[in-house]
């Protein structure tokens, strides 16, 4: 699927931490391949499986996993072919780890650690660039995206961060690709994280200020799926999904999509979602509906929430636990979930294949 862009046009792109570690290439020549004609912003995640380590550094402070997070990085640098000195971020680490008592809590503490994964990624690829030929510009959100105190699961302040907006439309006005650290705020003077996949988040956020034509999120899957892709084997690819659809999964556990993500764009700027590594566009979210359910899900300790979007009523024999304007979710065990999922995903989508109308999507194509 294509989608064309117009001549200028403002487009946000997001890459995930699969798509810098492992399509680093691939990244690079779609930036390269928008920035014809287009002013582009670039959100990047840190560097796969960097947010995990960083997770351990934080709570053991270990001089090994220290050395594992450096060298991770000096390999990126090293592959790339690229020159890069990354000493001052591995000292302030090194400082941060030996000082936890001058944050106010510890939260503050680990949401500062975290934020070294998406400063590193922003560097290297800002770097990459600059060498592709591409004026570019780190940009470090701490300086940009204004948050609520909620260390870990922050949100964003619109009207605050709208106000600093100017530092983005300054690069981009004088032909530089702005590359922002995604996942990451503010509040107070004090690092802040927006929550697991919060690089979306940021994307969005970013896309509504700057009036954006697009936005886009690459990452190592294709787009939406009627249900995860690596546990139901007949899940399909999703063309066209609404906003209210979109934001309804991602609330009720679809991966693909941080919770947060639909909210500040509704109605005003379309998402594309694609994968880096084969520039494959699979799912575009706006006010156009496939008219496809989407099954999601949720896990607790001992059970499992089953969402299905796109219908509030389906004929399985698993408990309703919630249900609301066009979705129902089912309560299940957690050893079940599989097995439950790849049962409802059957039945509702034979019955959608069976009654559905595409004459709104061919009317608006």
């Amino acid at each position: 699927m294509i989608y064309k862009l117009s001549a200028k046009s403002r487009v946000v792109i997001k890459f995930g931490g699969s798509s810098v570690r492992d399509s680093f290439s691939e990244a690079l020549g779609l930036v390269q391949k928008f920035y014809e004609g287009n002013e582009v912003v670039i959100v990047l995640s840190a560097l796969k499986g960097v947010t995990d380590l960083l997770l351990k550094l934080a709570e053991s402070k270990s001089p090994e996993i220290l050395g594992e997070f450096e060298e991770i990085h000096l390999r990126a640098i090293e592959k790339l072919g690229i020159e890069l000195n990354i000493e001052n971020e591995i000292k302030e680490l090194k400082f941060v780890l030996g000082n936890e008592e001058m944050f106010p809590s510890r939260e503050a503490y680990i949401d500062h650690v975290l934020s070294f994964g998406e400063r590193l990624s922003v560097k290297l690829f800002s770097k990459a660039l600059e060498d592709e030929g591409i004026r570019s510009a780190p940009v470090d959100a701490f300086y940009l995206i204004e948050t609520n105190g909620n260390f870990g699961n922050a949100e964003v302040d619109l009207k605050k961060t709208k106000e600093k907006i100017w530092t983005i439309e300054k690069l981009l006005k004088t032909g530089r690709v702005p590359v922002v650290t995604g996942f990451l705020g503010n509040f107070n003077g004090l690092r802040t994280t927006l929550g697991r996949g919060g690089s979306d988040y940021t994307a969005s956020v970013l896309g509504y200020l700057l009036n954006a034509r697009a936005v886009l999120i690459m990452s190592d899957v294709k787009g939406i799926y009627t249900a995860d892709p690596r546990i139901v084997k007949n899940a399909r690819i999703i063309p066209f999904i609404s906003y209210d659809e979109a934001l309804i999964a991602s609330r009720l556990g679809m991966k693909a999509l941080h919770e947060r993500t639909i909210e500040p764009i509704k109605d005003r700027v379309p998402l594309i979602l694609g994968k880096t590594s084969e520039w494959k566009l699979g799912t575009l979210v706006s006010d156009i509906s496939f008219k496809m359910p989407i099954i999601t899900y949720k896990i607790f300790r001992d059970t499992a929430k089953i969402g299905v979007i796109g219908t509030s009523c389906v004929d399985v024999e698993y408990s309703i636990a919630e249900r609301g304007d066009g979705y129902v979710c089912f309560l299940v065990d957690r050893n079940e979930l599989e097995e439950a999922l790849n049962e409802i995903h059957e039945v509702v989508l034979n019955e959608s294949l069976s009654t559905s109308n595409d004459s709104e999507l061919w009317a608006r194509v």
